[in-house]
């Protein structure tokens, strides 16, 4: 799962050129970083996104993971264990015009994600949208920072075709909260302000720089973006081409 789509967000995102994060040569956007080493089953779970590197005109976003299992090996001494995860993405979208019913302004949709999680905070995952014109996707992901608790930051490409120099055109900086947006203390944000700047500022980018998700709490939480059911069930045309088991 090296190979990122660039198509994979367009349905969250508008990108940005990474120009605005470049140094004047002190430092780049690389392809791929080193990330944080993670407890896999704690870092997991229902996190609400708070902010992004990258337009996009999506709210209310949530995800959720679950370790389902372990790869083969010897998971108890690996220096970079691997464990298989599936994990969702609810958002809302705006509505088409002339649309009616609760949320009328708003569409719910969702990603399906599964694949690898390891120890050095990597998610290599296949994806599809909720969408029947929707092709399967690969996407590479690292956190580079959580506390489990408050707020994980999160390092993404998404170039296709890779440059061949070691560096990434369209990066993608996300940030997550364990609680929504509007339910954050003053404390927590100025705490999550001081981290995003902490494991940013090596990648030349900056809590400055990051727009806020939105996130309206008066929405209502219909399927499939309510939480409490779960993740909608995987489309068939995505259970038959990716395993929903670790591989043997």
């Amino acid at each position: 799962m090296i190979i990122l789509i660039l198509t994979a967000f367009s349905a969250l995102s508008v990108h940005t050129s990474s120009a605005q994060s470049q140094c004047a040569g002190v430092c780049h956007n690389p392809l791929y970083v080193v990330g944080q080493t993670v407890d896999v089953y704690r870092v997991n779970g229902i996190w609400y996104e708070y902010m992004v590197g990258f337009d996009q005109v999506a709210t209310n976003i949530v995800k959720n993971g679950t370790v389902r299992g372990t790869y083969p090996g010897a998971q108890s001494s690996c220096t970079t264990c691997s464990y298989f995860a599936t994990w969702w993405i609810n958002y809302y979208i705006p509505a088409v015009a002339g649309q009616t019913g609760p949320n009328a302004q708003y569409n719910c949709t969702a990603i399906w994600h599964q694949g690898n999680m390891t120890t050095a905070g990597k998610r290599y995952a296949v994806s599809l949208y909720n969408d029947p014109n929707s092709d399967i996707f690969n996407i590479t992901t690292t956190i580079l920072f959580t506390d489990y608790d408050t707020v994980e930051i999160v390092y993404g490409c998404d170039d296709f075709p890779l440059n061949t120099d070691g560096t990434c055109t369209n990066v993608l900086y996300w940030v997550f909260t364990r609680v929504q947006a509007p339910l954050l203390t003053a404390a927590q944000r100025s705490y999550i302000q001081d981290k995003v700047d902490t494991y940013l500022k090596p990648l030349c980018y900056s809590y400055a720089q990051m727009k806020f998700s939105g996130f309206d709490l008066t929405l209502k939480n219909l399927p499939p973006c309510n939480i409490a059911q779960g993740s909608p069930p995987f489309p068939p045309r995505f259970a038959a081409t990716v395993p929903i088991s670790p591989p043997i």
